[in-house]
């Protein structure tokens, strides 16, 4: 199959939080990353990628007028459509039913991707929640991306997903930075062990190892914060897992201090074939 064309240029602002399967924690990662980083006065804009299936405004109690579904019909601006969730952070809400963006033809993608390249001037981060799987749309936000954070949990089902992910991502771009985070631990040392499990098969299979970015702990505030539509971070500050998304958080800080937010992102979007994802 023809692999989707890797475009010529990394970005420098925008990161991918992917999983190969839904349940890893992966929407709750992205939403507590972004509060973090908004806490420390980064601008944040946190978009939803899975167009059709939206997630993010309902995991935030945000009751959104308009979707990108309006945006994609020429009905609405991005800036009619952009909502603010916790700590100001800059929510681009989902529709229900929409194509993704593969499927999507080529005025209405170019109309949503030109729109959200020009938010660069007012996005020190911005960070996509991709839908879950190994399908085409997804791989095609992960290329995108300066970086991708793969989510995963220490059960061997998932680490065989995750493996699965950074494999379906190199094949596409052997070159593309991804980091691990490991979801739902009893302590430090489960999710390190998680994580040599995934770098040694990767390291072996696919010549090379994922980063680190460290793990969340298991916490029941975090199923309490989804249950009452709000961010672990914004109803629980003090629990572990607002602490452990805090510590990621100050890593992805840390990897992108001192480089100017770009529009890199969207313009290597808007550059990229949608064609079969490599098997």
């Amino acid at each position: 199959m023809k692999p989707i064309a890797t475009p010529l240029t990394l970005a420098a602002d925008a990161l991918a939080v992917t999983g190969s399967k839904g349940g890893v924690g992966k929407s709750n990662l992205a939403i507590n990353l972004a509060i973090a980083l908004a806490r420390w006065g980064r601008r944040v804009l946190l978009v939803d990628g899975d167009l059709g299936l939206a997630s993010l405004d309902i995991l935030l109690g945000l009751v959104p007028e308009r979707t990108v579904e309006h945006l994609v019909r020429g009905e609405a601006t991005i800036d009619e459509l952009l909502v603010e969730g916790p700590a100001g952070v800059r929510v681009l809400p989902a529709a229900s039913g929409l194509p993704d963006l593969a499927r999507l033809d080529e005025p209405a993608r170019r109309r949503l991707l030109e729109a959200l390249a020009r938010q660069r001037p007012r996005a020190d981060h911005v960070l996509v929640d991709t839908g879950a799987g190994l399908n085409e749309a997804s791989l095609s936000l992960q290329l995108a991306a300066a970086r991708v954070i793969v989510v995963t949990t220490p059960e061997p089902p998932s680490l065989v997903d995750a493996y699965a992910t950074l494999k379906v991502l190199w094949s596409a771009d052997p070159g593309k930075e991804a980091d691990l985070v490991v979801n739902s631990v009893s302590d430090e040392s489960e999710a390190l062990e998680a994580y040599r499990q995934i770098a040694r098969a990767a390291g072996h299979f696919l010549g090379r190892e994922p980063g680190y970015l460290g793990a969340v702990r298991s916490d029941p505030h975090v199923r309490e914060a989804v249950r009452r539509q709000r961010a672990v971070a914004d109803l629980f500050p003090d629990s572990r897992a607002a602490r452990s998304y805090e510590e990621i958080a100050l890593r992805v800080a840390a990897r992108q201090s001192g480089t100017a937010p770009g529009d890199g992102y969207w313009r290597r979007l808007l550059g990229s074939s949608f064609s079969e994802v490599p098997q």
